[in-house]
């Protein structure tokens, strides 16, 4: 495809996300259906993922999807695997979200020369002062327990249009014996901020907002390998549903910017965790 070929979807892209944002930014209102369409997905999910866990047969997600074998040579050789999921239920099908819609990824890395108690102890005892991912404004420490945290974050995403939340999150992790381990993280409050770093900003009703981010769930899974680790996230975003005849479009951008934000979110981790390797092995010299 040419330069100009591409500039032209480009503009035609940012036609119709302008279309769509004077819809997309109206209020809205989470629904109780809503809530407990959603509470029906997650305990699909962890049902599933329970299973996975304590299986004999293996213990990523990547397991027990198709290609596992191929799938784990191109993590182990640098790639970033991202794909989308769905959860079913015990029956087979699909749970409608009514005025809603459930965004759920999957994503794998490869970290050479990271162990598990390396990374577990980082992550069991993260700083306050970072490094933080790029979406991170403040990070704060609320409560530590041993293999629990819970945390305040307060996030920004530009994509489309500008998104800045306060956020809590309630943190566990597990072991499954010697090199596997797993964790949890739910956001247990999220309110969508107005006017941020202006002198009025402030923070929306819980759930009366513009309906972007309602929810929002991780889960991951390490496994330690010859060289490295294995880290594997699955997340789960609750939004609004997409109204108006652009739906298809701007699922379809949503799509692509959800696969970009996860590879992005992994590189990130993936240059964190191997630049403190390299910073600590040039302190002990």
């Amino acid at each position: 495809m040419d330069y100009k070929n591409r500039a032209f979807l480009r503009v035609f892209a940012v036609i119709l996300l302008a279309a769509a944002v004077p819809v997309a930014a109206a209020a809205a209102r989470l629904q109780p259906e809503t809530i407990e369409a959603w509470d029906a997905y997650i305990a699909n999910t962890e049902d599933r993922i329970e299973r996975e866990v304590q299986s004999e047969s293996g213990f990523l997600i990547q397991d027990f999807c198709a290609k596992p074998q191929e799938t784990r040579r191109k993590i182990l050789e640098g790639g970033v695997v991202v794909a989308p999921m769905e959860t079913i239920d015990g029956e087979g099908n699909g749970i409608p979200i009514p005025d809603g819609r459930i965004h759920h990824w999957r994503g794998s890395i490869f970290l050479p020369g990271v162990g598990l108690e390396e990374y577990l102890h980082r992550a069991l005892n993260p700083s306050e002062e970072g490094p933080h991912q790029s979406e991170v404004l403040e990070y704060r420490i609320l409560e530590k327990k041993p293999y629990e945290l819970k945390v305040f974050i307060k996030m920004v995403r530009r994509r489309f249009v500008l998104l800045a939340y306060n956020t809590e999150h309630h943190i566990t992790y597990r072991r499954y014996g010697d090199g596997r381990a797993s964790g949890r993280s739910e956001a247990t409050k999220i309110a969508e901020i107005v006017e941020l770093g202006k002198p009025h900003e402030r923070e929306k009703p819980v759930g009366r907002d513009r309906g972007f981010l309602w929810r929002l769930n991780s889960y991951w899974r390490f496994e330690e390998v010859e060289g490295g680790l294995i880290v594997e996230g699955e997340s789960m975003l609750l939004s609004r549903d997409i109204p108006g005849i652009l739906k298809p479009v701007i699922e379809a951008l949503i799509r692509r910017s959800a696969h970009e934000m996860i590879a992005n979110t992994l590189e990130e981790i993936k240059v964190n965790h191997i630049g403190y390797n390299v910073v600590q092995l040039q302190e002990t010299r």
